[in-house]
């Protein structure tokens, strides 16, 4: 029964930030601060974005999106077609990215990355 409580926690866990994601429609501004990792929107964007694991880039966060100008829940990241498969920009949950230096590493896989939604912003 706990395994099962978990697991349908986990379940809406993920699948709200996957939401989260797909709402964040308004540019954050620049002098807001993620708050977990200490930087600031201006210093996230442009930032290289690394696989997890192997450190292969991926590409770059081309914007930070929130459900207003200063609440960040998204970052867009412009890949690169030689890493990952495809080309374009898709909105990812920030909680799926970690810290490393000037860089943020990318902690999920590629089938989820394709079914994050895009970005024509």
């Amino acid at each position: 029964m706990h395994r099962m409580i978990l697991a349908a926690t986990s379940v809406l866990l993920l699948s709200g930030a996957a939401v989260q994601a797909q709402q964040a429609a308004v540019e954050v501004n620049e002098n807001v601060m993620l708050t977990p990792w200490n930087k600031s929107v201006d210093a996230v964007e442009g930032a290289k974005v690394l696989k997890s694991g192997d450190g292969v880039e991926l590409g770059e966060v081309e914007a930070v999106l929130g459900t207003d100008a200063n609440t960040p829940v998204a970052l867009v990241v412009d890949f690169k077609g030689t890493t990952t498969g495809f080309t374009g920009s898709k909105v990812i949950p920030i909680d799926r990215f970690s810290p490393d230096g000037n860089r943020l590493t990318l902690t999920t896989s590629a089938a989820e990355i394709a079914s994050f939604p895009s970005y024509n912003g």
